[in-house]
């Protein structure tokens, strides 16, 4: 005979279900069977049996002492029988055709504020790509952190925990190297230049590289490589000097961005107005090589750069928000949490592919992950910026 199962009821959600979920992954709560939306603002929580849904009521009733507001949160019990032990305020049973019998108790006010669990720098407008929803709902595996592989069953657009809770399907990981000196001189006298650009399309579902762009850039402001820069990226001098120039590597990239843009259905931040965040982001380690080195090339060197290299998140900061440690450099950041380098150190395309295996690490490990930086945070849209 099954178990009969026992449900509770969150009236007036502060959140989304998402968010819901996220919350419960990070008190440590009894995680539901599954989770639904039921009606406007309210979501229901399904467990096990009566007395796993006892003590997570008593869970979520004690977390609620903590909040701000407090969770509307009741029993709601089987149809067939009462929900012995789970008496609360709004407890609701149904007997056959005698109807629905409510209990309450002192009314707790309304929830009118959101959790904000999910924190991006975008305030309007703002939100995950819809191809990303659970269709209002989320079974215990999307909901369990530490769930790292994807349900083998389920709704075609359900998604993982991780992806549930966040608008990212895929992330393009970027590393730049550039010219170099053991002793850097005054900035008017030397510039870094780009000379690798690799880039890896990473698929946060499967944790797999579907597709990279990598080339060599001529330096001509220091066309000449330091030993220094050689023996730190095994860059020779010959490959550069045979490279292409930076104008020219923007534009082949472009085009390889819009055809795997395309192909997988996927749009940056800032792309569409139905969807200022996007589903595909860009992912660097700190935030020098958007935001210093290939900005301020750019702006020496007079050429257009793309809008959409004006948007990123910087993985460092998140992880040391996440971890709560701050690794001293990037493979002490790997090892910290069971990673190895893969390659050769300050390879950019070797960078660029560790960054991807690290981020697919602390999705499974439950780490949000939203935009951090963004140089022109007073545009909605980025203009021409149609892929």
């Amino acid at each position: 005979m099954a178990v009969q199962s026992s449900k509770l009821l969150l009236k007036q959600m502060p959140c989304s279900l998402e968010e819901l979920a996220q919350l419960i992954q990070e008190c440590r709560l009894i995680v539901p069977r599954t989770l639904n939306s039921y009606g406007r603002k309210r979501a229901l929580l399904e467990y096990g049996d009566l007395h796993e849904a006892a003590k997570a009521l008593e869970q979520l009733q004690g977390l609620s002492q903590q909040l701000d507001k407090p969770l509307n949160i009741s029993a709601f019990g089987p149809r067939d029988k009462p929900a012995a032990g789970l008496s609360n305020k709004a407890t609701q049973t149904a007997k056959g055709a005698a109807g629905e019998v409510a209990e309450k108790d002192n009314q707790e006010p309304e929830i009118d504020k959101q959790l904000g669990l999910i924190d991006t720098i975008y305030v309007d407008g703002a939100r995950p790509d819809p191809a990303n929803d659970p269709e209002d709902s989320l079974n215990e595996a999307e909901i369990t952190a530490a769930a790292s592989t994807v349900p083998a069953k389920g709704k075609k657009s359900r998604k993982s925990k991780q992806l549930a809770m966040q608008p990212y399907t895929y992330v393009i990981a970027v590393d730049f190297e550039a010219t170099c000196w053991e002793k850097q001189a005054p900035p008017q006298w030397r510039e870094a230049e780009i000379i690798e650009f690799p880039a890896v399309l990473v698929n946060l579902k499967t944790g797999k590289i579907e597709a990279e762009f990598h080339k060599y850039i001529m330096p001509i402001e220091s066309p000449r490589l330091s030993s220094y820069c050689t023996e730190l990226t095994g860059i020779q001098q010959k490959t550069v000097d045979t490279g292409v120039p930076l104008q020219t590597a923007l534009m082949m990239f472009h085009e390889w961005l819009r055809k795997e843009l395309r192909s997988r259905q996927l749009s940056l931040p800032k792309m569409s107005k139905s969807n200022i965040l996007g589903n595909c982001a860009f992912v660097t380690w700190t935030d020098w090589d958007f935001g210093i080195c290939l900005a301020k090339e750019c702006t020496r060197k007079r050429m257009r750069k793309a809008a959409y290299f004006n948007q990123w998140i910087d993985v460092r900061a998140i992880y040391r928000s996440w971890y709560k440690y701050r690794p001293c450099n990037f493979s002490d950041a790997l090892a910290h949490v069971g990673l190895a380098f893969e390659g050769r150190a300050h390879s950019g395309i070797d960078d660029a592919k560790n960054l991807g295996a690290l981020m697919c690490k602390m999705v499974r490990d439950g780490a949000l992950f939203s935009i951090t930086k963004d140089l022109t945070p007073y545009q909605q849209l980025n203009p021409n910026c149609l892929m």
